[in-house]
């Protein structure tokens, strides 16, 4: 992938992950529940998979944007921890401000926790990025 197409591919997946959490998640699981909406979904009380759901719903959207983005910067010529440590920094950055759009929000609970899995997945997604461009 060019490092153009992994560009505009970032920006249209961090306006897909900002959409995405600021939407009632009550909402979208009613639309899977056609008896209403489901009852304390994303509340700390649920299930452990549910909670495993949300955990991985933030790996994946944060861990493919850092590396996108890292695949966005590459063109750069910058060494490969240079590369993933900027990918870190904005996905986290990201992370942070959605949590700070949700503080408000009366569907939405902004997370410390939330925010750590996003900055983690952050690791991930720009790791195994320069692992792959390494063997490439």
């Amino acid at each position: 992938m060019s490092p153009r197409r992994a560009r505009r591919l970032a920006a249209g997946w961090v306006v897909v992950v900002v959409v995405a959490s600021v939407v009632d998640p009550a909402a979208i699981a009613s639309l899977w529940s056609p008896s209403g909406p489901a009852t304390g979904v994303g509340s700390i009380g649920d299930s452990q998979r549910a909670l495993d759901g949300f955990a991985l719903a933030h790996g994946l959207a944060y861990g493919v944007f850092a590396w996108l983005v890292a695949a966005g910067i590459d063109d750069v010529g910058r060494r490969r921890l240079h590369t993933a440590l900027v990918a870190v920094v904005m996905a986290t950055a990201v992370g942070l401000g959605v949590e700070l759009v949700q503080a408000p929000l009366a569907a939405r609970t902004a997370s410390a926790d939330d925010a750590f899995v996003n900055a983690i997945s952050a690791v991930v997604g720009a790791g195994l990025r320069a692992i792959v461009r390494a063997r490439n």
